[in-house]
């Protein structure tokens, strides 16, 4: 082989894909450059032919450095063999065993590789090996560690599938309405929608007969930062956004006469109803008005209830100790970056468990706790919102959303900067909605080093963002079995796939998913491989169904009728990153996008336009097929008739699917989306807010259009 093709062969055997196809068919071979630059993030030198011959070798020996996998992920009715590696030399001897399971127990016994089953041989200087495959006795769901020959496995037993969708009150499909939390308006926020709110909107849409309400993602950002707003480029996936704390309904206020007498300033009060007059959140002015209170709160708290400490300051205590290190590390981090903005520290303080560090640790020990608390109030008012819609008997209630990774400067890669890869940001190829394809800024995790952490971090994850949930969309969840990486500095179109293990994964999130009962959507647009659809099929995992793109593409790019959409699915018009109807039926993306030069070429501009305006056609030819077009398709000002925002989500909710999802924005008639992709500063992306407050949802079209979907939904 040449010099190229060992160095592709080497990218193959760690994942890498060789090249990609883009929507349009077109083929993307690997570069050289991209390649070696690709597998150096993958921890492995490539630098020169001698490197990658010797990469290829260490790669052929590593299965057999060790006795055991560092991981077995075990399905219920599947395979549940374990493979051991062992040398010629131990082939007559029994190998003693031990099972270390989750609830404490201890299993012993010993296996005789005679009767085992040879599943690979193999001649390593000199030295014969033959891996074996051992089926270890029965365990329950959950995480055991096999011991074998000093080596340890982590065993996962997991179920057949995701928690599954229950059936609505009346035995029919669901129906939730999707929210930005930072988007609501109230008469008493702070100028940020909070979760004092969102137990407002739960009070207002249980009794409408609403089964669930969406969620941006609630991640934690960078405290000292707040006008890095992207809730899908946190700083943590573990832990929460104080921002959304109700600073008023903190059990501390109502006991803390100074916080009471300074938010009751005049001066304060008037900052508070400009924030709420704004159009858009202002972040920076927010954070400043909560923090100010926050810190007194705590402060106060840390005077009345840790010194001695009374029942409010053993919860406290107990939650520091459930977080253990991930909230220490969470926590100090955010007090490095206030003093550092940017993340511009010294070196030394790269590593969280270094001696400077907890030395800053130790001198800011109050700055730390504060942190702490804040993730502790914030935690306890998503419970009581979560324990209020199941007062409301919301068949799920709060419907989470994850994001598909973290920001390459934040908390969770400074906490665990092993687990990622260095170099490279997951980013999407070229597509309709994002024509020059996407780098996101979000450092992947390495399949290598996840895989070696036995799936831990992802463990984490999925346990934080199920917290308080009854389902959870998983942001582009095809990033489970393969990531679009970009090296940094190149563009979108030069990225590769790199594959992960999609299997082991989906087993863990099933088994995390039934131990929560929470429902797990999997938000799968884009370019998804058949084989990927198939796999969260079968693993109970729901598809993200978006109207405007649910059309016969290899026929007549028609409207897909109700009944061919699948049952196990969730259904919307619209999502986040995609126009509201009122800005889709106008153009107004297309609009924005020209405005932007977010199209490469004119002739890309002129057909999409044209293509707007076949698909409004095809649209309401869907509507006439069900007989639901209305007479009134449009206001004087061109955006949507009631009536055909009411038609359009009737027809979504004639579908198959599940759960069914209806944005507020499109409730109120909004033309703008909350966020374009494609741009960063150029837009304001998730900041802004819905013309109503929540104490006038009322007065809106909300009530009759959730009456005509709950009909559509309950018929038959």
């Amino acid at each position: 082989m040449s010099d190229h093709e060992r160095l592709i062969a080497l990218a193959e055997a760690l994942g890498i894909a060789s090249g990609y196809h883009d929507i349009w068919g077109n083929w993307h071979p690997l570069g050289e450059q991209a390649a070696r630059r690709l597998v150096a993030a993958l921890g492995v030198e490539a630098g020169a032919a001698d490197a990658v011959d010797r990469a290829l070798a260490a790669r052929a020996r590593a299965p057999w450095a060790r006795p055991l996998p560092t991981v077995r992920v075990l399905r219920d009715g599947d395979d549940s063999t374990v493979s051991i590696a062992v040398p010629e030399s131990a082939w007559r001897d029994p190998l003693g065993w031990t099972i270390r399971t989750e609830d404490g127990r201890r299993l012993t016994g010993a296996i005789d590789p005679h009767e085992l089953p040879v599943l690979e041989e193999v001649t390593l200087d000199a030295t014969r090996w033959r891996r074996l495959g051992w089926s270890p006795p029965p365990l329950d769901h959950g995480y055991h560690d096999l011991v074998v020959a000093g080596a340890t496995c982590r065993l996962i037993v997991c179920p057949r599938d995701c928690q599954p969708v229950p059936a609505g009150p009346d035995g029919g499909r669901l129906l939730g309405i999707a929210i930005q939390l930072y988007a609501l308006r109230s008469a008493r926020n702070w100028g940020v929608g909070d979760l004092g709110d969102l137990a407002a909107v739960v009070d207002h849409l249980a009794p409408l007969g609403v089964d669930l309400v969406g969620l941006n993602p609630l991640h934690a950002l960078v405290p000292s930062e707040p006008e890095r707003a992207s809730p899908y480029s946190p700083s943590s996936r573990r832990f929460l956004n104080p921002i959304y704390i109700d600073v008023e309904a903190v059990e501390d206020f109502a006991d803390c006469a100074a916080a009471r007498e300074a938010v009751a300033e005049p001066a304060f009060q008037a900052r508070l109803e400009a924030l709420r007059a704004a159009p858009l959140v202002d972040y920076p002015g927010v954070a400043r008005a909560k923090w100010a209170v926050l810190e007194m709160l705590h402060a106060h708290f840390a005077r009345h209830h840790l010194s001695p400490p009374t029942a409010r300051g053993a919860a406290f205590r107990r939650f520091q100790a459930d977080g253990g290190a991930g909230l220490r590390h969470q926590a100090v981090y955010e007090v490095l970056r206030a003093r550092h903005p940017g993340g511009g520290w010294p070196g030394e303080l790269d590593d969280p468990r270094s001696p400077a560090v907890a030395e800053l640790a130790a001198a800011h020990a109050v700055e730390v706790e504060l942190r702490e608390y804040l993730q502790w109030q914030a935690t306890l008012q998503l419970e009581r919102v979560a324990e209020r819609a199941r007062a409301h008997a919301m068949s799920l209630g709060l419907y989470r959303d994850l994001a598909v990774g973290s920001d390459g400067g934040g908390a969770d890669v400074w906490a665990e900067r092993e687990v990622f890869a260095r170099g490279v940001s997951i980013g999407a190829p070229p597509d309709d909605f994002a024509l020059q394809g996407q780098v996101w800024g979000l450092p992947p995790w390495s399949p290598t080093a996840l895989r070696e952490r036995a799936y831990q971090p992802w463990v984490d994850v999925l346990r934080a963002g199920m917290h308080a949930s009854g389902a959870l969309r998983i942001d582009h969840v095809v990033g489970l079995m393969r990531q679009f990486w970009v090296p940094d500095g190149g563009r979108a179109v030069d990225g590769a796939y790199v594959a992960f293990p999609v299997e082991d994964l989906l087993g863990v999130l099933a088994l995390e998913s039934r131990r929560a009962g929470c429902v797990v959507v999997g938000e799968d647009l884009g370019t998804v491989p058949d084989a990927m659809r198939a796999a969260l099929h079968d693993w109970g995992v729901l598809s993200y169904r978006v109207l405007y793109f649910e059309k016969r593409w290899h026929a007549d790019h028609t409207f897909r009728a109700p009944d061919e959409y699948p049952e196990q699915a969730l259904v919307t018009v619209s999502t986040h990153d995609l126009p509201t109807f009122a800005g889709w039926w106008t153009g107004r993306d297309l609009e924005l996008r020209e405005a932007l030069s977010l199209f490469p070429s004119p002739d890309t501009r002129d057909r999409q336009r044209t293509e707007r305006g076949w698909d409004r056609d095809r649209l309401l030819h869907a509507l006439d097929v069900e007989d639901l077009r209305p007479g009134a398709l449009e206001r004087a000002d061109g955006t949507p008739s009631a009536e055909l925002v009411d038609a359009v989500h009737r027809y979504a909710a004639r579908t198959r699917a599940r759960i069914m999802m209806v944005q507020m924005e499109d409730v109120l008639g909004e033309r703008e989306q909350a966020n374009v992709p494609g741009t960063v500063t150029e837009q304001p992306n998730w900041r802004r807010k819905l013309s109503a407050p929540v104490e006038h949802w009322g007065e809106t079209a909300l009530a009759r259009l959730v009456a005509a979907v709950r009909a559509e939904r309950n018929r038959g």
